[in-house]
């Protein structure tokens, strides 16, 4: 894999897409006769990692992305990956109506049966995308299964949803924004379906806890309340995925507030990873401590994609669109993804040699739909 920072990105970028990186991928994730999904790939050659635990968050996160994959390419190939996962997650991941396992083995042993509210959202989300470019309907009622649980016995009163193991002392916000998004989607697919107000129930508690300047943070009190200085931790990739979620939700309700909340927190997430107007120049930061400093030498990729994603999704008037998504990219080609193996550096300044020598599988789910999203854009 090439490590020279001057190589380009692709000339035909939709060509590269369906013709290379959907494909192998493809290849990797989904080699014959392997239950559910490979996880984990070597950098080295992109040789899939062959384990017998099964996760149902990556189950449900490349069942979502190669269904965008089909949405785009209309390959028979995408439609299959994605099924592939659909049966995985359906067959051995849910366990009843409405629960689903945590982790399983490839023989359907299951290891972990309690999936939490991080995983649930990526079912979610992995069923509305197959819905959304199948049109197969039927198995809308597996996402309406989890949303019984969810207005019943997770719906929180102090805002979101409780995790199914239990609050505990602190909780984590993230999974409420992959709700948001999975719920958003189903809201277009599934009209009728109560989606649109459990969004709006998510929505109530960004407003909450997203700070006048734009924070949020990783963590929360068991009350939504903010923990001390010391005790908080932030990610700015976040910051990034909130903001387009945040702009969907306004171009999808003509609501001028929600559209200046996604600035806000966008443009925190742009201020503490130093990014200077002409977008970046390298692959951004995530990592940051209660004061907003940056907490860790580590540049993941996915942050940076969703700074191109949150760019495309923005609005014209609060910050450079063009100059943030072309600079983004051009950073992901640079810096990261090799656009010859379609493998990827996972983490720029790592200092893990495991992190340096794998990639897990689960990064697809940014790339792929955000790739997709700019060519859309640009077309």
């Amino acid at each position: 894999m090439a490590d020279n920072a001057t190589v380009p990105r692709p000339a035909d970028l939709r060509a590269w897409l369906t013709n290379l990186f959907i494909p192998v991928w493809i290849e990797r994730t989904c080699p014959s006769g392997h239950p559910g999904y490979v996880e984990e790939v070597r950098r080295v050659d992109g040789t899939p990692i062959l384990t017998e635990t099964r996760s149902t968050l990556v189950t449900g996160r490349l069942l979502y992305t190669f269904s965008r994959a089909y949405g785009f390419d209309k390959s028979p190939a995408s439609l299959q990956a994605a099924e592939h996962g659909l049966a995985f997650l359906l067959d051995t991941c849910r366990l009843s109506p409405g629960h689903f396992a945590h982790v399983v083995a490839s023989d359907g042993q299951v290891i972990d049966p309690h999936a939490d509210l991080y995983d649930l959202s990526f079912v979610l989300l992995g069923i509305g995308g197959y819905v959304q470019v199948s049109g197969e309907r039927q198995v809308l009622h597996i996402a309406d299964e989890i949303a019984r649980r969810l207005d019943g016995e997770l719906e929180d009163p102090l805002g979101g949803y409780r995790e199914p193991a239990g609050t505990g002392e602190r909780r984590r916000q993230f999974p409420q924004m992959h709700l948001f998004e999975a719920f958003q989607l189903l809201a277009t697919v599934d009209p009728a379906g109560g989606w649109a107000l459990r969004a709006e129930r998510i929505l109530k508690l960004a407003e909450r806890l997203i700070d006048a300047n734009g924070r949020i943070d990783e963590w929360y009190a068991a009350d939504w309340g903010r923990l001390d200085n010391a005790q908080r931790e932030g990610e700015i990739g976040h910051h990034f995925e909130w903001a387009w979620m945040l702009d969907q939700y306004a171009d999808a309700s003509g609501t001028r507030l929600v559209r200046e909340l996604a600035a806000r927190v966008c443009g925190f997430g742009i201020s503490a990873a130093a990014i200077q107007s002409s977008g970046p120049d390298k692959p951004v930061p995530n990592a940051i401590d209660g004061e907003g400093r940056s907490s860790s030498s580590s540049r993941p990729l996915w942050p940076t994609i969703e700074l191109l994603r949150a760019a495309l999704a923005g609005d014209d008037s609060v910050w450079f669109r063009k100059a943030f998504s072309e600079s983004s990219l051009n950073v992901l080609f640079t810096c990261s993804i090799d656009q010859t193996s379609g493998l990827w550096k996972n983490d720029s300044e790592s200092s893990s040699l495991f992190k340096r020598e794998i990639i897990p599988t689960r990064v697809l789910y940014h790339i792929v739909p955000c790739i997709i999203e700019y060519i859309r854009t640009e077309n």
